[in-house]
């Protein structure tokens, strides 16, 4: 029964990110994993953290067998043993953060519960942002987005603000099992840590940068197999380029990642002149292959302004972009039909784009979630912007998901970000991470508004994920000082 329960409890996780938003159900969905945490054995709590994850990942990427078997074309009983083995793979991390945890099960419930345990998850769950190239889907912080939480965002980024909630959520835990001198004082610091949240929303570390920019957003929603279909490039081309004609007044159109399906090098003449005649500056998604590259081909964006930039892809998708092992994946690569699905990643600093008067910091579809490797970028631009095809997720949690995250980085940047996708949810995002205007999905749109640029930089920017480090260490002291041996290790 207590399996079942962290598996359902892991599945209520899912509810608190986008689209559904009901981010108070972290607590009880944490407090069941939690609490049976504190009465089990290394081995237990090794298979309560995995059967959560089951749960999370289960239903949270679920997402993954439609884009390898409805758009990917693989066997849907290959797509099938790979998804359960990719939910597996994700769902040990949540079971060494158990196993973590329980060998500290001499300490006091207090401390176990608001500082042990939630440095447990998030550690691990900061690791499963790295391992094999990283996947941070479903970070707790990103949940908290519309909480005053989030306002810890821009000191530490997403790991923080997780750390926080679960901290949080611990100390609450603690007061009801026991109430004494310690957990007042502990819920004292955790009320403090919210209402804290409130105050620093006040506060931002930078400040606007010169005239908002006018920026349109071309969203044509181009079906998949349309877009790789070499009979109908040329309706593709003509397509974004008349959509964009009318909007002279504005300082940036931006079409989304992809929309030329054409290599950058091979676009004819009379494209770049259309470009270069309109009043705006462009971005748009293309495929590159430079000349005396060895063959090799990249997921860019062609910048377009007083001069010509290019923008190439660094950290691509495993098994869409390219594939890890592909030696030893040979068997399985000859069921699969991505189209131009072996890229290579840039490995050259970039700097970032000239638009519409401003550097731009650049992220090219799921980029955007791995802020550690682009913070010198946002450090030297006014906005962010980002570029996605999200029509292989489907009609999935995924484009929504993807969406929350992007906000995520606006928040904890203080820039606001221009993102166009091609199938839906393109969208203007404030320097608070709030949306100003979003695209319905799976129809053609125009978005139309302006962004405020912002100077300035966080101490996210400039530090990373080290204040986030400092707090735990900070929470790691707190429970000493609470004492090892203070109450009971079992509620």
């Amino acid at each position: 029964m207590k399996y079942l329960l962290a598996l359902l409890a892991g599945g209520l996780n899912v509810l608190c990110f986008s689209p559904f938003g009901w981010w108070y159900l972290l607590l009880p969905s944490f407090a069941i994993l939690f609490f049976f945490w504190s009465r089990a054995k290394s081995g237990q709590a090794f298979w309560l953290g995995f059967f959560y994850g089951l749960g999370q990942f289960g239903a949270g990427v679920s997402w993954v067998y439609v884009s390898i078997q409805t758009f990917g074309g693989m066997p849907p009983l290959l797509a099938a043993v790979c998804v359960v083995g990719f939910v597996f793979l994700l769902s040990l991390f949540p079971a060494f953060a158990g196993l973590l945890q329980s060998w500290f099960r001499g300490w006091g419930f207090l401390t176990r519960a608001s500082i042990i345990m939630p440095i447990s998850f998030i550690l691990f769950e900061w690791l499963r942002g790295w391992v094999l190239t990283g996947l941070p889907w479903l970070s707790t912080g990103y949940a908290l987005l519309p909480t005053p939480i989030a306002s810890y965002a821009p000191i530490g980024g997403v790991y923080l603000v997780g750390l926080t909630s679960l901290a949080i959520i611990g100390v609450i835990m603690a007061v009801v099992h026991d109430t004494n001198g310690r957990t007042i004082f502990a819920s004292l610091l955790a009320g403090g840590a919210w209402f804290g949240g409130i105050f620093l929303d006040q506060h931002t570390f930078g400040r606007d940068d010169g005239d908002p920019i006018k920026v349109a957003l071309i969203q044509n929603n181009i079906p998949l197999l349309n877009k790789w279909n070499e009979n109908r490039k040329v309706e593709i081309v003509t397509g974004y380029i008349e959509a964009s004609a009318r909007h002279g007044d504005k300082d940036l159109v931006v079409w989304p990642e992809g929309a030329m399906p054409e290599y950058a090098e091979n676009l004819p003449p009379q494209f770049w002149r259309a470009l270069e005649q309109h009043p705006a500056d462009f971005a748009f998604g293309a495929l590159s292959r430079p000349s005396g590259d060895n063959g090799r081909y990249y997921n860019s964006l062609v910048a377009v302004s007083d001069t010509r930039t290019i923008y190439h892809k660094q950290h691509l998708v495993p098994f869409g972009e390219f594939f890890p092992f592909q030696e030893l994946l040979d068997p399985i690569l000859q069921y699969l039909t991505i189209p131009m699905a072996d890229f290579s990643p840039w490995t050259e600093p970039q700097a970032p784009v000239e638009l519409a008067g401003q550097r731009a910091a650049v992220s090219i579809c799921y980029e955007d979630a791995f802020p550690h490797e682009w913070r010198s970028d946002v450090a030297q631009s006014g906005f962010l912007l980002n570029v996605s095809e999200d029509m292989w997720f489907g009609n999935s949690l995924a484009p929504h998901q993807r969406l929350q995250m992007a906000q995520f980085r606006s928040r904890e940047s203080e820039r606001p970000m221009v993102r166009s996708s091609n199938n839906g949810l393109s969208s203007l995002i404030s320097a608070r991470g709030e949306i100003i205007k979003v695209a319905p999905q799976f129809q053609q749109a125009v978005i139309e508004g302006e962004v405020q640029p912002r100077i300035g930089v966080t101490p996210f920017v400039k530090f990373g994920d080290l204040p986030a480090l400092v707090v735990a260490a900070f929470f790691l002291l707190f429970g000493l000082i609470l004492g090892r041996g203070a109450g009971s290790g079992r509620p």
